[in-house]
């Protein structure tokens, strides 16, 4: 009997251990990114982060307040807000954006140890999943970077790449896969 629960017990343990990565959040190495960005053919250095798949291809993830920054004045333009309550980030798009005064810096630079996965926000009122990454300074506070693919989704801007330009954004042409 204390055999039996003994066995029911260590597969108990053996299967819960099994689910955990599945409910974990992502987690790993940010690389400071390098890639030139050209926003509507001028180039714009972002602060960006890339994570690297098995193959070794990027995924460019760059900070909210950064991109309505570089987007304001432009047909893509959209204002961000922040609810304290509900810990919600909001978008909304067309209105200009107001600078906080922090925009395309952080206190550090370099490659970062990142967690990260889905994270909603709302786009004009409505909840809008992305893919986002916190990265932590020296004294331990986060900064959100988003996948820039899913922000030109939900905002209405075009990101693409080509061997020439690298990184390109486009605020006149809405997002095209």
């Amino acid at each position: 009997m204390k055999q039996k629960v003994m066995s029911l017990a260590l597969a108990m343990a053996i299967c819960f251990n099994l689910a955990v990565p599945a409910l974990a959040t992502a987690s790993g190495t940010a690389k400071a990114s390098t890639q030139p960005v050209m926003v509507d053919g001028k180039a714009v250095e972002f602060q960006m982060y890339t994570l690297l798949d098995e193959n070794g291809n990027g995924t460019n993830y760059v900070k909210l307040r950064d991109m309505a920054q570089v987007l304001n004045g432009t047909k893509a333009q959209f204002s961000v807000g922040y609810d304290n309550a509900t810990k919600s980030i909001s978008a909304i798009t067309g209105q200009a954006y107001t600078s906080t005064g922090t925009e395309m810096t952080t206190p550090f630079s370099g490659d970062r140890a990142y967690t990260g996965g889905a994270q909603p926000i709302q786009v004009d009122g409505k909840a809008v999943n992305m893919t986002a990454i916190t990265l932590l300074d020296d004294a331990g506070g986060g900064y959100n970077y988003f996948k820039l693919r899913d922000l030109g989704a939900a905002l209405g801007f075009n990101v693409g790449w080509s061997k020439e330009q690298g990184v390109f954004i486009e605020s006149d042409k809405p997002y095209a896969e």
